[in-house]
């Protein structure tokens, strides 16, 4: 779920269900899930409501569900303490993953899914914890189950033997798939430091509506996506809050992360991000302001908006939306975007394809 910023899922490795994807216990703090959905049986209807206002020490099974935060660090309760308040408590799930056997129970499901299906499955499901004696007991119940989408193999992934920094418009270290996306037309820009400026819910929404009638307009041509946090979001706050229909022709989602604004989060694990793998659409998280990224302001920011051009009736959004056409501000050359996985690079730089003129074809 995202609807609340601040709500992030747990991904947990079966094969190592104590690693992190956090360095730090500020982190692990920040990404454990602080809201939950809750039926409210009494009013008949869906609500969120903090994780604080649900959780005690003395909660069912809270010991398997919980940390203890103790200021420096998270531990994990061993026995009851009632001077422990709920805002102490972070959902951290650490005793359920390494001191039951929940951990081999999913690992046996998914084996004997996988088996059937003859290939790695995506599934949801949820768990009833049985209380019992030395531990407890699990109840499984499987909701939802399908083949896991994954990009095609084979791809060349190797990194260009020499590109000149001018040509270089981004380069990133974090969450990087595998693959290759080339002869990229058209970037479409939401300016993401004027999306966070922008004082309403409505303005947000707007810029999702534009997004997807460019999502029309460019169909055919090889275009990239490039804006503030999470896109998909069901929260316009933490990102562009498209549906899959307004995104479907795209090439690729790159996802800005700011210090002090919306966080890139791609949604690993949920059914936005499998239509986009389904799509063979690659996401890419770029935060700026680390160390290590690079990401040419100047270039995004600075290049002749062909909005106007190309949806005269929503030129109003030229502030927020720029769609910069490549070839004609980089004389002649496209973009090509080379993401290793592996080594955990991603590239992505302007390139003249050897076939002379802009080398644009619509086709992968």
């Amino acid at each position: 779920m995202d609807r609340v910023a601040n709500d992030y899922p747990r991904m947990v490795a079966l094969s190592h269900p104590g690693l992190r994807p956090v360095s730090s216990i500020s982190e692990a703090r920040h990404y454990s899930q602080h809201y939950a959905d809750v039926i409210n049986l009494a009013a008949n209807r869906v609500e969120t409501v903090p994780v604080a206002s649900l959780l005690s020490v003395d909660f069912p099974s809270a010991r398997l569900l919980v940390s203890v935060d103790q200021g420096d660090y998270l531990q994990p309760p061993i026995s009851y303490d009632p001077r422990v308040t709920p805002h102490q408590l972070v959902l951290t799930f650490e005793n359920l993953l390494t001191r039951t056997r929940f951990v081999p129970l999913m690992k046996a499901l998914l084996r004997r899914l996988s088996d059937g299906f003859g290939c790695n499955v995506d599934v949801e499901f949820t768990a009833d914890i049985i209380p019992g004696y030395p531990e407890p007991d699990f109840r499984i119940h499987l909701l939802q189950c399908r083949p896991q989408a994954g990009y095609h193999a084979g791809t060349t992934t190797e990194m260009p033997a020499a590109v000149t920094e001018a040509d270089v418009l981004f380069l990133s270290d974090r969450l990087v798939p595998e693959g290759r996306v080339h002869r990229v037309r058209y970037a479409v820009y939401v300016d993401p430091r004027g999306y966070n400026r922008l004082p309403d819910e409505t303005s947000r929404l707007e810029i999702a509506r534009v997004v997807g009638r460019l999502n029309q307009v460019l169909a055919g041509e090889r275009f990239i996506l490039i804006g503030p946090g999470r896109w998909g979001s069901s929260s316009a706050s933490l990102g562009v809050k498209v549906s899959y229909a307004d995104i479907y022709n795209t090439a690729m989602l790159i996802e800005i992360g700011l210090s002090g604004g919306a966080s890139a989060e791609p949604s690993y694990g949920t059914h936005f991000f499998q239509d986009l793998v389904e799509s063979n659409i690659y996401p890419l998280a770029l935060y700026p302001d680390e160390k290590g990224t690079v990401f040419r302001w100047e270039f995004f920011q600075g290049a002749p908006n062909a909005l106007a051009d190309l949806l005269p009736e929503m030129a109003d959004h030229q502030r927020h939306v720029r769609v910069i056409d490549i070839p004609a501000v980089a004389g002649g050359k496209l973009l090509e975007v080379i993401m290793d996985g592996e080594k955990g690079e991603a590239l992505g730089y302007l390139r003249t394809y050897p076939e002379g003129g802009t080398g644009y074809s619509s086709s992968m």
